[in-house]
């Protein structure tokens, strides 16, 4: 066998890409931490050298993350003015009864040309979430029930204040009237040209006496809590029964002022804040 067989039999080939390989793999290895955008760090390691977060306690991200949930809306002004910028919106949601400020919503196309329909990170937002307000409340979870006497008389005496119409004497001697006739016989129920419903009952001792009730009754209490009082409007349910007359109250088009009244909050946020109002939904808010 020749020396230059025995050389070809001990080296093996020069393979150029390896030789690139390895060089490159020692590159990484001698400097495997690479700087990202916004502070970020990562670190170049095995295996396949995959990128590896490298969490900083003291680093803080890159927009704000927040979301702060308000009970009224001049608390929702007052949140938004502090931290809206030219790309923030309002989105209010009926079915919800909620509006949204989104603070970092998605540059709108009359911005500059570096923010120009730039993404949003969406991650700061502002929710009004409405409540039913005590008052309302009180009254709602009695609407359409029927009670007897004694327990409606009592409701109307404690809440009498928040009727306007007829007015509260006139209400509370209304309950009076319900406490003093528990137990009698109601005969009939007619109603009369005044829109009062006159009630006529009897004894024991057969003796007729007659009751004038108002066939609906008007509210002024807030809706939501934290808003101004408005008018609700409700009507009047007898129903004589042997045991005794039931009375209750039903809403009258109480949704629609439900509507109303939410869509005037909406607007006065949005005039008050100067953002763009758009009602609907954003499944990610």
């Amino acid at each position: 066998m020749t020396e230059q067989t025995e050389l070809l039999e001990i080296d093996p080939p020069y393979d150029p890409r390896s030789a690139l390989e390895v060089a490159l793999t020692s590159a990484r290895l001698a400097d495997p931490v690479i700087e990202g955008d916004h502070g970020q760090r990562f670190a170049l390691a095995p295996k396949d050298f995959s990128l590896t977060p490298i969490p900083s306690p003291h680093a803080l991200p890159p927009h704000i993350i927040q979301r702060v949930t308000v009970d009224d809306a001049d608390s929702l002004i007052r949140y938004a003015n502090r931290f809206s910028s030219d790309a923030s919106v309002l989105i209010a949601d009926i079915d919800a009864l909620t509006v949204h400020a989104c603070l970092d919503w998605h540059g709108h196309n009359q911005a500059k040309a570096d923010a120009m329909l730039a993404p949003g990170a969406r991650k700061h937002t502002a929710m009004l979430k409405l409540r039913e307000s005590e008052e309302f409340k009180r009254w709602n979870e009695l609407e359409g029930h029927m009670v007897d006497q004694m327990a409606f008389a009592e409701f109307l005496d404690e809440n009498a204040s928040d009727i306007v119409t007829p007015d509260p004497a006139t209400m509370i001697e209304i309950a009076r009237d319900l406490e003093a006739t528990q137990g009698v016989n109601f005969k009939s129920s007619t109603r009369l040209q005044t829109g009062e419903r006159s009630i006529v009952y009897e004894t024991e001792t057969h003796t007729k006496g007659e009751m004038k009730v108002p066939t609906q009754f008007t509210l002024q209490i807030p809706l939501f809590a934290g808003e101004e009082p408005i008018e609700i409007t409700a009507s009047f349910r007898f129903r004589p029964r042997p045991d005794g007359l039931k009375l209750g109250f039903v809403w009258r088009r109480v949704e629609y002022r439900r509507l109303a009244e939410f869509q005037q909050i909406a607007f006065r946020a949005s005039e008050g804040t100067g953002l763009a109002l758009m009602f609907g939904r954003a499944p990610d808010l």
